[in-house]
């Protein structure tokens, strides 16, 4: 048994109006057994919480070990998912382009590789200039996009499905 001092320490400061006001009770350690009593714990990615009277918490917690057992198995039990992981494979070969500041150079450079005679969408152009630390808020590379295709040096189109599609223009050969 506690004290009734240890009793309203536990319970924490203001209790003392609510103690004049329990008669039901023969003691501050009787209420404090009966009052609800949560636990929270969290280990890494796995969270328990338990909630009801203090013994019944507390025997709970004997038996901890066995429940995390058994929740463990029965979630690496179930199916997983299946991830396709082609597109993102795709995404992670971006080609390495020179360090530039220029956004202009960055997007002739992304697109006169390999990688670039697919036509692309802004925001692929985006990642791929974030892969190479080239990092471009989407509204100025939209702007210097157009730029570039007014200036002749790339050709766009609208796709249905993607949006515009950007690819470097080829100058014609000449026939003289």
């Amino acid at each position: 048994m506690c004290s009734l001092h240890e009793a309203i320490d536990a319970l924490g400061p203001g209790i003392e109006y609510y103690i004049i006001a329990i008669t039901s009770y023969s003691s501050v350690c009787d209420l404090m057994e009966q009052l609800p009593f949560h636990l929270k714990v969290k280990i890494g990615k796995m969270e328990v919480e338990l909630d009801g009277e203090k013994q019944e918490v507390l025997s709970t917690l004997d038996d901890l070990k066995g429940i995390v057992d058994k929740v463990t198995i029965a979630f690496n039990s179930a199916p997983k998912p299946e991830v396709s992981l082609v597109e993102k494979a795709d995404a992670l070969n971006y080609p390495k382009i020179p360090r530039t500041d220029q956004c202009g150079e960055a997007i002739v450079s992304l697109l006169s590789t390999d990688w670039g005679r697919i036509p692309r969408a802004i925001g692929e152009l985006r990642e791929a200039m974030d892969a190479n630390a080239i990092f471009v808020p989407t509204t100025t590379l939209s702007g210097v996009l157009i730029w570039l295709v007014k200036k002749g040096k790339l050709r766009r189109w609208k796709d249905r499905k993607r949006g515009y599609l950007y690819v470097v223009n080829m100058p014609e050969a000449d026939d003289q």
